[in-house]
């Protein structure tokens, strides 16, 4: 059942990303100019340094399924 559930969660993450992206992302978003987006690799979060206003490195843990900062992924 728990794989059921994760795979309805990343289906769902997934349907909101591309409807963001779509969209264009956020135009109201301030750039800080850090730059780096990271994947976690378990559930698909996507952090985004700009976005956030801080750097990747002070993030400890996923904040949607909690594993650690070694599971993210740099995608841009």
């Amino acid at each position: 059942m728990g794989s059921l559930l994760e795979e309805m969660h990343k289906m769902r993450l997934k349907e909101k990303i591309d409807e963001l992206e779509s969209m264009g992302g956020n135009p109201h978003v301030e750039d800080h100019g850090l730059g780096g987006v990271y994947r976690c690799k378990v559930c698909g979060y996507i952090f985004d340094e700009n976005k956030e206003g801080r750097p990747f490195t002070t993030l400890s843990h996923c904040p949607i399924c909690h594993v650690g900062q070694q599971q993210f992924e740099k995608i841009e």
